[in-house]
């Protein structure tokens, strides 16, 4: 209505359709079709603020370094998986350090020391990749093992993924420091899956089962 109600200004302003008198409708539609839009968009305020806060249920509008103890740190993954694609999860987890050889030049250099996958006390299936990490920047001296575990978490009643970081060496406030882009990558990098099409999850879970083959 108001792309027609331009362009039969421009019309009549440009000269194009001389001679012929346009009819224009009063301003109350123009303020009708405003007030609705204004509706519609005030109905979309509640349902994201749910939304938002489900998905940072602390309330928190950005990411927090998770504490640590000592050389330990726990670092909490808030994503579930289904039981039958949890493999390729962890397979895309390995591809992402893949990048990360001692032949590459970045945020770190990783080299896989375990990779299992085993079963429960139910039976029920889960992985483990372990990897010996160093830290940009290097000069730091910050190492450390990162340990991933996917399964069957029975206090959240689904399949997860845990990640535990121990420290090896690097002062404590230059772990801290540098783990923050390090987590904040793998946690974005995590965040992707989502995005990925049914077909390419489906390679992944091709790949993880062909990966973490007993």
């Amino acid at each position: 209505y108001l792309l027609g109600q331009l362009s039969s200004i421009a019309l009549s302003k440009t000269g194009i359709v001389a001679d012929v008198n346009l009819n224009f409708s009063s301003l109350s539609v123009v303020f009708v079709i405003l007030f609705t839009i204004a509706i519609v968009l005030l109905s979309t305020l509640y349902p994201s603020i749910v939304a938002t806060r489900a998905a940072v249920p602390s309330g928190k509008r950005t990411w927090s370094l998770p504490p640590h103890t000592g050389d330990r740190m726990e670092v909490p993954l808030p994503f579930i998986y289904q039981p039958d694609v949890l493999v390729g999860a962890m397979r895309y987890l390995e591809e992402y350090f893949e990048r990360f050889t001692q032949a590459s030049v970045g945020e770190m250099i990783a080299q896989r020391v375990h990779k299992a996958r085993q079963d429960d006390e139910a039976g029920r299936e889960y992985y483990l990749l372990q990897y010996n990490v160093a830290l940009a920047p290097f000069d730091l001296g910050v190492t450390q093992k990162v340990h991933l575990q996917a399964g069957y978490d029975e206090d959240l009643q689904a399949h997860r993924i845990v990640m535990t970081i121990e420290r090896v060496s690097g002062e404590d406030s230059n772990w801290a420091t540098t783990n923050r882009p390090f987590l904040e990558k793998l946690r974005g990098h995590l965040i992707h899956w989502r995005n990925l099409t049914a077909e390419e999850h489906s390679e992944y879970v091709r790949q993880g089962k062909q990966s973490f083959r007993a």
